[in-house]
């Protein structure tokens, strides 16, 4: 009984002197210091690293989107750093030995390698991905994982654990990088967007043709995502009531789909300025009467 008593008064005696909530209350102070400190100090950082790349790849448009990559990792990394000094200063506050964390993180280590296998996936996948120079940030990319689709859209960032994409109807993914499988850039080679326009069978497709062709020079400048002048193919079909025209177009890399949309726009204000037709369908009336008198 005695020496319970001995017990919860060594508890309950250092909290009746005024001298614990003053070095609490200083200790949360320097807390608040370090935390607010940390923050600021990652604020110029990531602001230097922003202005080095800036200044490295002045005038190349061509390392932009690797610049804004190896930015979004190398902040991401240093937020790391920063924040493991700031938990380890605090630590040591609070009288801590940050020393035999460090030693013990080894035993401790191994026990929850285990559990966080996903997590070291994650990261290696992640490393890969950046150095292997898989997809930057802003290119349009697919994801599969085992089949099947799970992202389409452009990237917004790259870490080392995760990926953000905004795909096409505006919502914003982040993938595990361990959960990507097969991966498809859209964005490292010229697009094709490729177009199948009916035209009546009564037109003349030569007259139909110059047409396409003397807009096709003109619509160029003024479209930045045709790499070249937009070209008919020649003819796909022809059927009884239509002839269908294949056109062609190479576009800046990840703008295939918009240029196709585009074309056929286009060419359908076209066909209506000059008057050129399109099938229009054929209503052929049955008349039962004259079969019967047949």
């Amino acid at each position: 009984m005695t020496q319970l008593k001995n017990i919860l008064y060594s508890l309950i005696e250092p909290l009746t002197k005024p001298e614990t909530y003053q070095s609490l209350l200083s200790n949360l102070i320097m807390i608040v210091v370090y935390v607010v400190v940390a923050w600021i100090v990652l604020r110029f950082i990531n602001k230097g690293i922003e202005q080095f790349f800036k200044i490295q790849n002045k005038g190349k448009k061509a390392n932009k989107k690797r610049s804004n990559t190896l930015i979004s990792l190398i902040q991401n990394v240093v937020s790391y750093v920063v924040w493991f000094i700031v938990l380890t200063t605090i630590l040591s506050k609070f009288g801590i030995s940050v020393e035999g964390i460090i030693a013990s993180a080894g035993v401790v280590g191994l026990a929850v390698g285990f559990g966080a296998q996903t997590v070291v996936k994650d990261i290696i996948t992640g490393f890969f991905i950046i150095f292997e120079n898989q997809f930057d940030v802003g290119d349009y990319v697919k994801i599969n994982s085992a089949g099947t689709t799970v992202a389409e859209g452009t990237v917004k960032a790259i870490g080392l654990r995760s990926t953000r994409i905004n795909t096409i109807s505006g919502e914003l993914t982040t993938l595990p990088n361990g959960s990507m499988g097969e991966i498809t850039n859209y964005s490292v080679t010229n697009g094709e967007s490729i177009v199948e326009i009916p035209v009546s069978v009564e037109e003349d497709i030569d007259r139909v043709e110059e047409v396409l062709t003397k807009h096709f020079e003109a619509m160029r400048s003024k479209y930045y995502l045709f790499v070249s002048n937009p070209k008919v193919v020649g003819i796909n079909s022809i059927t009884r009531d239509e002839i269908v025209l294949s056109i062609s177009a190479e576009t800046v890399p990840g703008e295939g789909f918009s240029g196709a949309r585009i074309l056929r726009k286009e060419i359908h204000k076209l066909f209506k300025d000059n008057g050129i037709k399109v099938p229009q369908p054929v209503m052929v009336q049955y008349d039962s009467n004259q079969q019967n008198k047949a």
